[in-house]
């Protein structure tokens, strides 16, 4: 009898919540990613609501008859929250059995779930005296009028539809006052490595003015010229490595340039500066009809501030990848090469186990990481490193580097040096110092490359690279929506210590940056804003080479911005000061065609509201590795889904050729990738099944369509790493891309 009338106490109350509950549920999975969906919420609510006071205030039988609008009133609450409930079981299970191991389990959990529900509910129905029927009833409906006031404040603003995007009236570029022809000039060239700059050159432009030039090796012969390279007789001393000069010397004009690139930058950023001449994929360059007239020549002197420059979104051609300005490997061996590529633990870990790390957690050596404080392993790491050289490919940087994970050697001696140091970095840098001395005056200019990537990004108290130490420092812990450098961004304050750090103990010092999300590949990744401003953050503190990460797997995942990136952060490397928002737009209007501004504000409108603060005005990190539905990643309300909708809509009607159709509908799924992981727009639950179905089903045909095979950097489609978020499910789609 006590617990009964315990239970009549404390049931209103807990009801109470768990409508509470429900409304919060309800509206955060439903209402919030589908306008049309809020009358029907409210409706249900308010009958709910109004179900439950009139059986309070109705009198004599017609309270009794009531009775049952009631019950359905509190079932549809417990209906919301059982749905959450096993939505949440749902997906426990379906992480914890290697993504839908168990099907059978997720579908019958729902119906247990609500079974559950609508037993407790009439059991508890009919334990209750009246007066704690009256009761509960009261606080259950505060607890609705409260939550309807709470979902129609917090709606109503999110769904207001907002002004469609005008674009800005297109100005004519500048004319340039065009005195010089070159009708009749020659092209020469004398050494065979300035070549290639010559005929690119001679056959731009015969491309550009109809005219026949040919580039031809030899001393000038009189009338005018252009003088290619070493030809010119210019010294290229304070032109560094890739440097360009370009200048008029009497009626000649000089294309000079430091080693085996130079000059041809110099003719690349003269076809560029007096032409209007770009290469922005490897499919797609624009080449200007015009007459053999230019405008008068200016000297033109500029030094690459980075030497190793280099971004991988597809670009393969050797050729383009010196036309976008990239300086492309540079490495024997590039990653992860200490177990990868030296000291193999199939080859050595059997008869030397002592030369890997010890464990405390499994108290056992495994093969994982090196043990860098142990001799032997430096004399085998020293004896491969020089075999390596004199076997190789002829690259000046050998990469010796850590493998990918967390485990390094906790024995003793290391442990004491990583101790005395403060830092893991600590036995990395003495060790591969140590390789580095060694093979410094046998090979005078090869280099050793390591990372201060993960445990070993901080730098150690004491030990200093040697000249030719290359440290890589990475950056996968930050936040890249707000820029490295940013003093108001908590992941980022860490990273930009240690580079200031670094660079003042490291002579040669690059970066390894991320430029893609490698967990899903095929869904917005809105960093645009950052670029520019990291890169010369970078140049500022004496980092001499940067590595762009990116989505190097496009040709199976080609289905975002990876064309754009990619040429964007090539004219970055080479020249952190350009004119980022005129290469933005020259680009999309040459890719996407005449709706160019409509795909730029929709890359607006995506990177102003990454990482937004939460309900709490908490930080939220964009990070590397996060889900679809993370609203860290993006986090847009109905009406602005329903304008980056229009967006695109508008954009594909003013595209103008096929071309650049296909480019736009390529590129908008990722945003239609997005709304389906996010149920909403036509993806929304609250419709008609059929819709949200062939919604599905129609994604993954353009999919097909497009020749996306791959969701992550680590799986194919037909892996159970494919889609592990709605529509992560894809229900109603062929087996092979069913998470």
């Amino acid at each position: 009898m006590k617990k009964k009338q315990h239970l009549q106490k404390a049931l209103p109350f807990l009801l109470t919540l768990a409508l509470a509950g429900a409304a919060t549920w309800y509206y955060d999975v439903f209402v919030h990613w589908n306008p049309k969906a809020y009358p029907f919420a409210m409706a249900a609510f308010v009958l709910t609501f109004l179900a439950l006071a009139a059986s309070v205030v109705w009198p004599g039988k017609a309270k009794t008859g009531l009775k049952w609008l009631c019950l359905l009133g509190w079932l549809a609450a417990f209906l919301a929250v059982a749905v959450g409930v096993s939505y949440r079981i749902n997906n426990i299970i379906y992480n914890a059995t290697f993504r839908g191991g168990i099907p059978a389990m997720r579908a019958v959990l729902p119906l247990v779930a609500l079974l559950a529900a609508a037993l407790l509910l009439l059991s508890v129905w009919r334990a209750l005296s009246s007066k704690a029927k009256r009761s509960l009833v009261i606080c259950a409906a505060a607890a609705v009028t409260l939550a309807c006031i709470g979902i129609t404040i917090w709606a109503i603003p999110a769904n207001i539809p907002l002004k469609d995007f005008v674009p800005a009236p297109e100005s004519p570029p500048a004319e340039m006052k065009k005195t010089l022809s070159i009708m009749d000039y020659q092209i020469i060239y004398s050494e065979p490595e300035d070549q290639d700059a010559a005929e690119i050159l001679a056959d731009t432009l015969q491309e550009i003015t109809g005219l026949d030039y040919t580039a031809e090796q030899g001393a000038p012969a009189g009338g005018k010229a252009f003088l290619i390279g070493s030809v010119s007789g210019e010294g290229v001393s304070g032109l560094g490595a890739d440097g360009y000069l370009i200048k008029p010397d009497g009626e000649n004009i000089v294309i000079a340039g430091a080693g085996t690139r130079g000059a041809l930058y110099g003719v690349y950023r003269f076809l560029e500066g007096y032409f209007d001449c770009r290469w922005y994929t490897d499919g797609l360059k624009v080449i200007p009809q015009s007459p053999a007239e230019i405008a008068e020549v200016k000297e033109e002197r500029f030094v690459p501030p980075l030497f190793y420059r280099h971004t991988d979104f597809g670009v393969g051609n050797p050729g383009f990848i010196t036309g976008q300005w990239l300086h492309g490997n540079v490495y024997d061996g590039f990653c992860h090469t200490m177990i990868r590529e030296y000291l193999k633990p199939e080859e050595f870990f059997g008869d030397h186990p002592e030369w890997y790390c010890w464990r405390d957690d499994k108290q056992a050596r495994c093969a994982d990481q090196l043990c860098l404080t142990n001799p032997e392993v430096l004399a085998e790491m020293i004896r491969e490193v020089r075999e390596r050289i004199e076997d190789g490919n002829g690259n000046p940087v050998l990469s010796v580097s850590h493998d990918d994970n967390y485990a390094y050697c906790q024995c003793e001696n290391c442990k004491a040096v990583d101790e005395e140091e403060g830092s893991h970095a600590g036995t990395m840098l003495r060790f591969v110092n140590a390789v580095a001395a060694d093979i410094a005056e046998d090979y005078p200019d090869k280099f050793i490359h390591t990372f201060a990537y993960t445990y070993t990004r901080t730098p150690p108290k004491y030990a200093r690279p040697l000249p030719n130490v290359i440290v890589q420092l990475c950056s996968i812990e930050c936040c890249f929506a707000h820029a490295l450098d940013d003093p108001d961004c908590p992941d980022n304050v860490p990273f930009a210590n240690d580079i200031k750090a670094w660079s003042e103990i490291c002579d040669t010092l690059y970066i390894w940056d991320y430029n893609l999300n490698p967990s899903c590949l095929n869904c917005v990744h809105p960093k645009f804003p950052v670029l520019q401003r990291n890169m010369q953050f970078f140049v500022e503190h004496n980092v001499k080479g940067v590595y762009e990460q990116g989505n190097y797997q496009v040709a199976e995942c080609d289905s975002e911005f990876a064309q754009l990136r990619g040429y964007l952060l090539s004219r970055l490397l080479f020249n952190p000061g350009i004119d980022l928002e005129a290469e933005t737009a020259g680009f999309l209007k040459a890719y996407y065609g005449g709706g160019w501004q409509y795909i730029r504000e929709f890359i607006r409108l995506i990177s102003s509201n990454t990482a937004k603060p939460d309900i709490f005005g908490r930080h939220r990190q964009f990070g590397l590795g996060h889900r679809p539905n993370d609203k860290a990643l993006l986090d847009l309300k109905p009406n602005q889904v329903r304008y980056a909708d229009r967006l695109w809509a508008q954009a594909l009607e003013l595209a103008g050729s096929e071309t650049c159709k296909q480019n736009i509908l390529r590129s908008q799924l990722s945003w239609r990738f997005w709304k389906g992981c996010n149920f909403t727009g036509e993806f929304s639950r609250l419709q008609w099944p059929g819709k949200w179905l062939a919604a599905n089903r129609l994604l993954y045909y353009d999919f097909q369509a497009f020749g996306i095979t791959r969701y992550s950097e680590g799986g194919n489609n037909n892996t159970w790493r494919f889609l592990p978020q709605p529509p992560r499910h894809w229900w109603d789609t062929p087996e092979l891309w069913r998470g």
